[in-house]
């Protein structure tokens, strides 16, 4: 297997666990991947933590299929398939109602950069670095980049990087946005546990709800607000909700 699961009461870890192949995404990995997150919103699951195994945490996607492909080996339909199957893997982190984090500890590259960015939040260490660089295969974008990038940098950075194929260092990229926070080598575990420990005791229902407002389309400021009230209407029924104002008015930390 090259990817590991480890599901505790609260926390997934997916783990990329291919180090001598730098964790690429191949169509395989990818699979496996796709299958450890579906269906986690039906789990006890709070929270997924996503990471590399190594120094790298995801340094490109299916090279193997682009050299069978450039050496007649694969034809074009085995070809999109396999790359088909790293889309998939993207867009099931994506999708993942839960809270996503990825740990991002050395390079992602390539298909690895479009899967960090398909987490909500992407934490780096100082050795962290991203960047989009399918033109080294004389291809435009897979897995998804041209969607995700644009909705974090500006239109302008994201061809850029794109044209480019840059490899971005950590602040430059925290800078950019491209990663959430960057902390020192040495103290990045301890971070990191801190903020799996606070999503992990967080409301649930709220914090789904939270990202499915932020990713829904926002045609105007009322249809926003019509939307916010109606989710807070359903959260209000929830343990969680009375939890947190009872916890509130006695003055205590709520228990969630």
């Amino acid at each position: 297997m090259t990817v590991e699961v480890e599901r505790s009461e609260r926390v997934v870890i997916c783990t990329l666990a291919n180090p001598d192949g730098r964790n690429a995404l191949t169509a395989e990995t990818a699979t496996q991947l796709a299958d450890g997150i579906t269906g986690l919103e039906d789990s006890d699951a709070r929270c997924v933590l996503l990471r590399g195994e190594g120094e790298t945490f995801c340094a490109s996607g299916d090279v193997g299929a682009h050299v069978g492909r450039a050496r007649g080996e694969l034809d074009g339909a085995a070809w999109r398939d396999r790359l088909e199957a790293v889309g998939d893997a993207v867009a099931a982190v994506y999708e993942c109602p839960l809270p996503t984090v990825a740990a991002v500890e050395g390079a992602a590259f390539g298909a690895g950069a479009a899967l960090a960015l398909a987490c909500d939040l992407r934490i780096a260490s100082a050795r962290g670095a991203i960047g989009f660089g399918f033109r080294r295969f004389g291809l435009a974008a897979t897995a998804g980049a041209t969607y995700l990038l644009p909705r974090i940098v500006a239109p302008d950075t994201a061809l850029q990087l794109l044209y480019t194929g840059e490899l971005v260092g950590a602040e430059r990229a925290a800078e950019l946005g491209l990663f959430t926070d960057v902390h020192p080598v040495e103290t990045f575990e301890d971070e990191l546990v801190s903020l799996l420990a606070t999503l992990s005791t967080g409301p649930r229902d709220a914090l789904i709800a939270a990202k499915g407002l932020l990713r829904a389309e926002h045609v105007d400021l009322r249809r926003t607000l019509e939307r916010e009230l109606e989710t807070a209407s359903r959260l209000a029924d929830t343990d969680d909700f009375r939890e947190g104002v009872t916890a509130f008015v006695t003055e205590r930390e709520p228990e969630f």
